[in-house]
């Protein structure tokens, strides 16, 4: 029978080696988190209830990562107004849900880009007066698109 000192020395290295264990897990996760603005913020809400893996695994809208945010919070995530916007933009333009732009409806691309439905029309428009949209150079000359945007959108848009 081992000792009361034995066995709470054996109790306090695996707590150690459990602790150590997953610090080093969750700081390979955030190493497979693409760089860009709002990073940072996401680790720091994030890691605390759940592996990273959630997060990249998935591929939603901005509007449903905004709900998935929130969500969150309700569940004691913490952060600013300004760090869930953050997260909220980094989840969308990291992780978005890519979207075709030359076989969408306006609807979709209003929806799954965060387009406006004047933006989303006139992508649609463009596209029936000019053709296939063949790169995001071109996509960047229709008339009345945020240049905001299509840069927070560019890895979520398909040709």
């Amino acid at each position: 029978m081992l000792s009361l000192y034995t066995r709470s020395m054996i109790r306090w290295v695996l707590l150690t080696i459990f602790t150590s264990g997953a610090v080093a897990l969750a700081l390979s996760q955030s190493n497979d988190l693409p760089e860009g603005k709002g990073k940072e913020v996401l680790e720091r809400m994030c890691i605390n209830c759940h592996g990273l893996e959630q997060v990249t695994a998935q591929r939603y809208s901005k509007k449903y990562w905004g709900s998935v945010v929130d969500d969150m919070v309700s569940r004691g995530a913490e952060g600013s107004e300004d760090d869930v916007n953050l997260a909220i933009a980094y989840l969308a333009r990291n992780f978005g849900k890519p979207v075709n732009i030359n076989s969408a409806t306006a609807k979709d691309i209003e929806t799954d880009l965060s387009f406006t439905a004047a933006e989303a029309q006139s992508v649609v428009q463009y596209r029936t007066d000019k053709g296939a949209i063949k790169s995001f150079e071109e996509l960047a000359k229709v008339p009345g698109l945020r240049a905001e945007v299509l840069a927070e959108q560019k890895k979520n848009i398909v040709y």
